[in-house]
């Protein structure tokens, strides 16, 4: 409903822009929510980028239940670091798979309409599942937009405490284990893919190895599946109320700033 109301309220104007694959852009960035998430999830980590200095919010493109991509916003050709928002109005969909599709359909239509051929990925939570489902599964299809570097935060990889959910079977279902064993055989799509990786985690305290939500095994699973020819993995773990599930990407300055150093300023080493 929180969706809903501001598409309707916010984003008035539907771009629809032809198809130009010669028109040379720089690569797009994609922000994903996790479960639950809403307009104000990843808001924080676009709009402030764009203060900084280091990208430029562009589109917004909203998938309802259906799979019906809409794009609104403009993307000037000429746009340094463009950053899209990406809103799934089913914003509770358990099954990620489904959500891998509609990654899918999104890809398709960036690249019929802008020339996309390449993208970063920025994802939290819940979303995290779709992207790297998305990316073992779709991302070997011909003339399918591929990824360049991938930021995943608070990545629940792994079967999670029951005791944490323990009213949310899909959070630790047979599905979780299957999908992540075929992540990490040594002939999965993923790791012939070429791609940059940093895997952010968050820990509440020493004593608390989770960030309220996530353990921090399940995100560090990650490290076992970087290990392509052509890939690098880098992790960073937070500490302190700010490192909360949520607040990875509401609040934390610092999560923000090893963001865009690691996507946008490539030749300064991450402080």
């Amino acid at each position: 409903m929180i969706l809903t109301l501001f598409v309707a309220a916010m984003l008035t104007v539907e771009q629809e822009v032809l198809a130009n694959n010669k028109i040379k852009r720089e690569i797009p960035t994609l922000f994903f929510h996790g479960f639950g998430g809403t307009v104000h999830s990843m808001d924080y980590l676009i709009n402030q980028a764009q203060i900084d200095g280091y990208a430029t919010r562009t589109l917004t493109v909203t998938v309802n239940p259906q799979g019906k991509v809409r794009i609104y916003g403009q993307w000037p050709q000429n746009t340094r670091n463009p950053e899209i928002q990406v809103l799934f109005l089913n914003n509770h969909e358990s099954d990620y798979h489904h959500t891998a599709v509609w990654i899918d359909s999104i890809l398709k239509v960036l690249h019929q309409k802008y020339g996309v051929t390449r993208f970063n990925a920025v994802a939290h939570s819940w979303g995290n599942n779709a992207v790297m489902y998305y990316l073992e599964t779709y991302s070997k299809k011909k003339n399918q937009p591929q990824i360049d570097s991938l930021v995943n935060i608070a990545a629940p990889m792994q079967v999670l405490n029951r005791n944490i959910y323990r009213r949310n079977d899909w959070r630790y279902s047979n599905q979780l284990n299957r999908d992540f064993k075929s992540y990490i055989a040594p002939n999965s799509n993923i790791r012939r893919l070429h791609i940059r990786e940093l895997n952010i985690i968050g820990q509440l305290t020493p004593e608390d190895h989770f960030d309220k939500a996530v353990p921090v095994s399940s995100a560090k699973s990650l490290q076992r599946v970087f290990k392509g020819p052509h890939q690098s993995y880098e992790s960073r773990i937070f500490t302190g109320p700010r490192a909360e599930h949520s607040a990875l990407t509401r609040r934390n300055p610092k999560v923000l700033h090893d963001i865009e150093h690691f996507l946008w300023d490539r030749e300064k080493p991450t402080q």
